[in-house]
């Protein structure tokens, strides 16, 4: 048997290892002794005893980064087809949400501390091919996600960088433009779909453009907060662990083993308050109106704490469809593209949620009928800050013609107030 400790913050939460051909997670004792413990996830129930199987595994490599990005990290580690228990026990000393895993006898410092980051520095390892998750020679660290990014600190009034010594978690997460040149540039895109949501009321963190010189987008973790001058992490799972499925089944098109329907049912069973309920399908529709293809399972996320579930704020808001992609991660009702949805793909989607149709409906229509008044505004100020490229202008322009054309169709099908 092999096993790594599993840390909440500076608390010691269970166990994760591999034994008999098959992984487990299984809670300390200290942890289920103590006020205020809480699940690893909605499928493993506080309790003693191990759970094993395809559960535990499909949780913990959800918190590994995946496709292309999960391959140049295990290349540039040496770690030619390396199984999920040695990559977490090689990157594990900070992972999405609370957790981290150390080996047996390691802890995590109470002290906490960072190095500096100059943009030139930064801008040297953006040249390189190494992978930025594995560029801090200070520790390591996993992020979810197929886009190249990294954990560290942003202080915004002073525009510094700083990254993590040992097991100091991160506050943002930073991400350069991808380096599949189909989807280029990507960071003004999503910087500027955040801001425009952030302009429509939708919750969403603090987002950054830099450049250093190339374009860096840096988001703040919603997922740390500071208490007394220390960062502590929050726990979190994504729409994937929530539902026990692994990342490779984050689109519905692959089996649909996830949905809005599905991920709604599982949020109810928790449950979360009724006006996360509601921000969600302001984010079904949101991501529609911006042309989202990738609005998937994975860009869900619940926290949770001592006073229950509550979904996160909204976070990977671009969009695609500038780029040329049109097929939807997520259906709305039947439909998987984005002009074939119609009033009766609104009407099927809330008969499956149990969601009302017209206030739906109602909320869908002002949210089209702002849309593009607050785009103009958000566009023209990305457009007009220093180092936007003429590459970046086209894309907005792209973009532009995107939301014309989404909320144009949106408010054709709410012409007539709907009936429920």
């Amino acid at each position: 048997m092999i096993r790594l400790r599993v840390w909440a913050n500076v608390r010691p939460m269970g166990w994760f290892g591999h034994a008999a051909g098959e992984f487990f997670f299984e809670y300390d004792l200290q942890w289920l002794n103590q006020p205020g413990a809480f699940v690893l996830a909605p499928q493993f129930a506080l309790g003693s005893g191990a759970f094993t199987g395809a559960l535990v595994r499909s949780y913990f490599e959800n918190l590994l980064p995946e496709g292309e990005a999960l391959d140049d990290v295990m290349q540039a580690l040496a770690l030619r087809d390396a199984a999920p228990f040695e990559l977490l026990g090689r990157l594990g000393r900070e992972l999405p949400g609370v957790i981290s895993l150390l080996p047996e006898g390691a802890q995590p410092s109470a002290e906490q501390q960072y190095a500096a980051l100059p943009f030139d520095v930064l801008s040297s390892r953006l040249r390189s091919q190494q992978p930025l998750l594995v560029s801090n020679k200070y520790t390591t660290m996993s992020l979810a996600g197929a886009q190249e990014k990294m954990g560290l600190r942003f202080d915004a009034r002073r525009q510094l960088l700083s990254e993590s010594v040992g097991t100091s978690p991160s506050t943002h997460i930073l991400k350069p433009d991808t380096r599949q040149r189909r989807y280029q540039p990507s960071a003004v895109n999503e910087y500027a779909c955040m801001t425009l949501a952030r302009a429509l009321k939708l919750p969403v963190p603090a987002v950054w453009l830099l450049r250093v010189p190339q374009a860096a987008y840096v988001v703040e973790r919603y997922d740390r907060t500071d208490v007394a001058g220390n960062i502590v992490a929050l726990h979190q799972f994504d729409g994937c662990q929530l539902l026990g499925h692994g990342s490779g089944w984050k689109y519905q098109r692959q089996g649909g083993l996830v949905s809005i329907p599905k991920l709604v049912s599982a949020l109810r069973a928790l449950p979360v308050r009724g006006a996360d309920m509601l921000q969600l399908q302001r984010w079904v529709m949101f991501n529609y109106l911006i042309g989202n293809a990738d609005a998937h399972a994975k860009n869900l996320s619940v926290l949770i704490g001592h006073n229950g579930y509550r979904l996160a704020p909204f976070y990977d808001l671009l969009c695609v469809r500038v780029y040329g992609d049109d097929a939807l991660a997520l259906y709305i009702g039947d439909e998987d593209r984005f002009d074939a949805v119609g009033a009766h793909s609104w009407e099927g989607l809330c008969a499956d949620c149990g969601f009302g149709f017209a206030p739906l409906m109602l909320e869908f229509r002002r949210m089209a009928q702002a849309l593009m008044p607050a785009w103009i505004k958000v566009r023209d100020r990305v457009a007009s800050e220093p180092g936007i490229t003429g590459e970046e202008q086209n894309l907005l322009s792209g973009m532009t013609q995107v939301f014309e054309q989404h909320a144009a169709h949106a408010l054709s099908m709410t012409v007539r107030p709907a009936q429920s």
